[in-house]
């Protein structure tokens, strides 16, 4: 258990419920199902993160919910390139 655990851990939940909002609000405009399941990756990655962020608490936190570094940084590094898919324009 160590600070950056619990800092990567806590990007992952920032970034994931950030970028869970725009496909949201474009399925709900469009009723599109792509949007639904980018929005619903995310929100998924966002809980995923704050089981992994409970985990690194000093609570007593069951022994499932730890994860290590290397495996939080591949985390990251999903949420990331799903926000790049949002941010990437649309083509005409």
């Amino acid at each position: 258990m160590g600070l950056e655990e619990l800092f990567v851990a806590v990007v992952i939940v920032g970034i994931s419920c950030v970028n869970a909002a725009p496909p949201a609000a474009a399925w709900w405009r469009s009723k599109d199902g792509r949007f639904l399941f980018l929005s619903a990756a995310n929100a998924i990655l966002a809980v995923v993160g704050a089981v992994w962020t409970w985990g690194q608490l000093p609570v007593n936190p069951p022994s499932w919910a730890a994860a290590e570094l290397p495996v939080l940084l591949l985390v990251l590094l999903v949420a990331l390139l799903f926000l790049a898919t949002t941010l990437w324009p649309r083509r005409s």
